[in-house]
């Protein structure tokens, strides 16, 4: 690989540096100095390491590219059929920088031979990417190399890994020797970690994560040694278990020892100084002076190859890939760092979007490799004059590049220029310092992207505050009063409130605290006077503004003139309350009950009312009035009561109502009244109908013969004794009780009923006159026996002596069960019938069909026999009826006249005809 370095530039003091304005002209030579086409070019920008140009395939062998940052850059060049080659640039704004990157062809062939289906890896010295191939089942492969290069091949297949050493012949064979297994165990099995493995002088390594234990396989190799680091967030930790080739490797010990190491640390600090202000669309200058301290782990983005650590970058870029770094490789680098220093703040810091640009002086640099591993640093200074142009648009703002990055570690300090402070920031809360000189810290920062810091001239800040506590803008005379200072600025600031009162323009009191807590009437104020009250809000440079208030002084309570109106309902009109001067009055019980306050206060603030009640627990209503309902409380009589003790005497409820008026200054009147609540509820009817002595029901229907029996022992009133109430009774409009005393309704017994619904409505009167109206239908169920009776026959058709014929019977079932009922007519039997069940509406009419095969001489008549198919009994019955059957031979009657009477009437005709006289006709 041929790797470029710029020479120093010239004139860099009196260079004007302009953004994103450099081009980079490359072209691809081979190492006869031919050009190669088809090479892929990638351009880095050696402080940041992030890409600025490419990956990008050229279809020749030159390529432009424009745009970019002035400033050190890496280019890596690859080829398929050449090692990778590399160059570093250090671009200047506004021209065009051309370099040549000479690439090595790959000229040569590797023969390998090992065990059929091993993957083969090669790292070439100097070739960025490894080579791979596969053994074929032969165990034969070969690759492309470069002549006279060398390097390390990694084999690898099931159970076998090998590390070897390839010095430049053509053919190397690779041996199965297992593989080195690593493994160890830490005190506590719940432990995590990550590992660092290394060989040298190979180059290669690995990081293993691992929880609870350690198993893994490492390649056998015959030289070189290997060394295994604790690495916590990327930096080696603590001194390494080395170990050359083995079978086995136990590292229990670095698991157990891995706490006993310090942490490494990131040192420095940065300091931008603004020499002059940001005037829209001009340049000014800065200052920049910095300290940096980095762990050598997190490496650099100058050279290839960053997750080697700065060690093992310099070891393999500027000396022999030992492990070790000697003097010599390490002052090659820091002439290398010194000469490509950079331009554009890229990686730092920006100023409207665009970087800061100037000359950075280096100086003191140093590679520290102390005991401990992890702990080393590599550090330097920084000074440099920087330029910025500020944008056209109203805001001036600083970005931050947030990447990750290890120098991000650093925190930078900003000093604004006279008169100028921080506006705003989306990350204020992790700033620190001042409106004027702020500090910012990006590995604070949660995720990657961008910091932003809005600066601009001192702007005066805001100042608002308020009244606490108070709806509006009275206040009480006698009472504390706080006014809150509620002054904003932009930024940082750390601002000062100063209070002043004053009446009719004399200042009363002051004060320099935030909150201001006064008495009005202890700071010579009275009723009805004004307090104003001024707050003055202060920045850091002395920048003021002003809030004030007026305050009305109210000394005096608020008042109210009170409606009330009752609404019972029904045709009942409403009743109006007269509540003024009065402590009591009377609500029947289940009304509405109406309020509303009409308020009034001298300070013509609004007043707030508040009525409370004991009528339910937390009744409270926040309104200038209120509807609601009033019922009796819980010591009247009710249903939760024994039946003696819902039979007493109780008396009216009697409730508090309170109504608070509270003022704007907090002034409050209180007014209360005893509410008594009227009784205004019925009695409560609770009726049971007591078949034979068992409540009606289901099981117990009623029937005709039952004795039914009206029990009202658990009704009861809840204001009057049960004895000062008076019952009325009422069976199928019939009156049975009237003005009756409870002792005559308590047990009363009813009159027998017959099958069928009947309507029992029951009334009862408490000593207000309330009246319940009840009522009820009891259900008289037919018998439960069976008992079937006979009502018709019908005959189909004119029946005939020796014809059959169908025979209608119609029966009925007064009883609710079913029989089985069978109808005969001279021997001639229907099969068995179902006779119905009766209920209490009806009872069951069944037509029986009955086919009789020959009719006898004499009036028709069936005997029914019924059997109950619940109690077993029945009986038998006989229907008549007046149909008789006629003789055969009247069927033909009507026709045998007929012809008797037509011949007749034929003789008569002939015989009484006249005598035939001569004419023809």
């Amino acid at each position: 690989t041929t790797f470029t370095c710029p020479t120093a530039l010239e004139n860099e003091e009196n260079r004007n540096w302009s953004v994103e304005s450099a081009s980079l002209d490359i072209i691809i030579l081979d190492n006869n100095g031919l050009p190669v086409s088809g090479a892929v070019v990638t351009v880095t920008d050696a402080w940041t390491g992030l890409t600025v140009a490419g990956p990008e395939t050229l279809p020749g062998s030159r390529l432009v590219f424009d745009n970019l940052s002035a400033g050190p850059m890496r280019i890596t060049v690859t080829h398929s059929n050449y090692a990778s080659g590399m160059g570093f640039v250090q671009l200047l704004a506004d021209e065009v920088f051309e370099t040549d990157v000479t690439l090595i062809p790959l000229d040569e062939t590797l023969n390998i031979s090992g065990t059929a289906g091993s993957d083969i890896s090669l790292s070439l010295m100097g070739h960025s990417e490894q080579i791979h191939t596969t053994l074929n089942a032969t165990g034969n492969a070969t690759l492309a190399v470069p002549n006279g290069s060398s390097g390390w091949i990694s084999a690898a297949n099931d159970n076998d890994a090998s590390l070897i050493r390839w010095n430049g012949e053509d053919t190397i064979t690779i041996s199965d020797n297992g593989t080195m297994r690593v493994f160890g165990w830490p005190e506590n099995a719940s432990e995590t970690g990550v590992l660092r493995i290394e060989h040298q002088p190979s180059g290669y390594w690995e990081l293993v994560e691992w929880s609870g234990e350690v198993d893994e396989n490492l390649p056998r190799t015959n030289e070189g040694e290997w060394k295994i680091y604790n690495s916590e967030e990327g930096i080696r930790i603590g001194q390494p278990i080395s170990s050359n080739d083995s079978s086995q490797l136990n590292i229990t010990s670095l698991l157990t020892n891995q706490d006993e190491t310090p942490s490494p640390k990131w040192e420095g600090h940065g300091y931008l100084n603004m020499t002059s202000a940001p005037e829209k669309g001009e340049t000014f200058n800065l200052t920049w002076e910095a300290s940096f301290s980095i762990p050598t782990d997190f490496g650099t983005a100058q050279i290839p190859d960053r997750s080697l650590g700065l060690i093992g970058q310099i070891d393999r870029w500027f000396g022999n890939s030992d492990g070790n770094l000697g003097f010599g490789e390490q002052a090659g680098f820091s002439m290398f760092h010194g000469a490509n220093m950079w331009v554009e703040s890229n990686h730092l810091f920006l100023f409207d979007e665009h970087p800061l640009h100037g000359v950075v002086n280096r100086s003191d640099f140093s590679v520290t490799q102390n005991e401990s591993i992890g702990a080393g640093y590599y550090s330097w200074n920084e000074t440099a004059l920087l330029q910025g142009e500020a944008a056209f648009g109203s805001s001036r703002v600083f970005w931050f590049p947030v990447r990750g990055d290890a120098l991000e570690s650093i925190p930078i300090t900003v000093n604004l220029p006279s008169g100028w402070e921080v506006r705003y920031s989306p990350q204020i809360d992790l700033l620190t310092g001042n409106q004027s000189t702020f500090t910012v810290n990006r590995s604070l920062s949660p995720t990657v992207g961008m910091w932003t810091v809005t600066v601009g001239p001192n702007q005066a800040p805001i100042a608002d505050g308020h009244l606490e506590e108070r709806p509006g803008l009275a206040i009480p005379m006698s009472g504390n009063v706080t006014l809150t200072s509620e002054c904003s600025d932009s930024g940082m600031s750390e601002l000062s409130s100063h209070w002043e009162l004053r009446k009719s323009g004399e200042s009363q009191a002051e004060s320099d605290n935030e909150s201001f807590t006064f008495i009005p009437e202890s700071v010579n104020y009275s009723h009805s006077n004004v307090v104003n009250a001024t707050l003055t809000c202060s920045d850091w440079d002395g920048a003021s503004s002003n809030w004030w208030i007026d305050l009305y002084v109210d000394g005096e309570v608020p008042m109210a003139n009170i409606n009330a109106t009752e609404e019972a309902g029904g045709q009942i009109p409403p009743y109006f309350h007269y509540l003024g001067e009065v402590g009591e009055f009377e609500v029947r019980a289940g009304s509405l009950l109406t309020v509303i306050a009409e308020t009034e206060d001298d300070s013509g603030a609004g007043v707030n009312v508040i009525w409370r009640s004991n009528k339910s627990e937390g009744w409270e209503q926040h309104d200038i009035g209120f509807a609601d309902q009033f019922n009796q409380g819980n010591e009247v009589n009710w249903m939760h009561m024994s039946v003696e003790e819902r039979h007493l005497q109780r008396e009216l409820t009697v409730y508090s109502l309170e109504m608070e008026l509270i003022d704007g200054a907090g002034n409050s009147n209180v007014t209360s009244w005893d509410v008594t609540i009227l009784d205004g509820t019925p009695p409560t009817i609770t009726a049971e109908v007591m078949v034979d002595g068992n409540p009606i029901g289901p099981l117990n229907p009623a029937l005709g013969e039952s004795e039914i029996v009206l029990n009202l022992t658990r009704s009861f009133d809840d204001i009057d004794a049960i004895e000062n109430t008076v019952w009325f009774i009422f069976l199928d409009d019939f009156p049975l009780l009237t003005n009756g005393t409870w002792d005559e309704a308590r047990i009363y017994q009813l009159p027998q009923m017959n099958v069928g619904t009947h309507e029992l409505k029951l009334f009862a009167m408490d000593g207000s006159g309330n009246i319940r109206e009840v009522i009820s239908n009891p259900v008289v169920e037919p018998q439960v026996p069976a008992s079937v009776s006979g009502v018709e026959i019908n005959v189909s058709g004119t029946p005939v002596i020796g014809e059959s014929g169908l025979i209608s019977v119609t029966i009925v079932n007064i009883g609710s069960t079913n029989a089985k009922v069978t109808a005969c007519y001279h021997e001639q039997c229907s099969r068995e019938w179902d006779s119905g069940e009766a209920t209490a509406d009806r009872p069951a009419t069944v037509i029986l069909p009955l086919d009789v095969s020959e009719f006898k001489r004499g009036e028709i008549s069936v005997e029914v026999t019924w059997t109950d198919q619940v109690t077993g009994e029945g009986g038998t019955f006989t229907i008549e009826s007046d149909i008789s059957p006629k003789s055969p031979w009247a069927e033909k009657a009507d026709e045998i006249i007929a012809v008797i009477l037509l011949s007749l009437f034929g003789f008569l005709m002939y015989r009484n005809r006249p005598e035939r006289d001569n004419t023809p006709f």
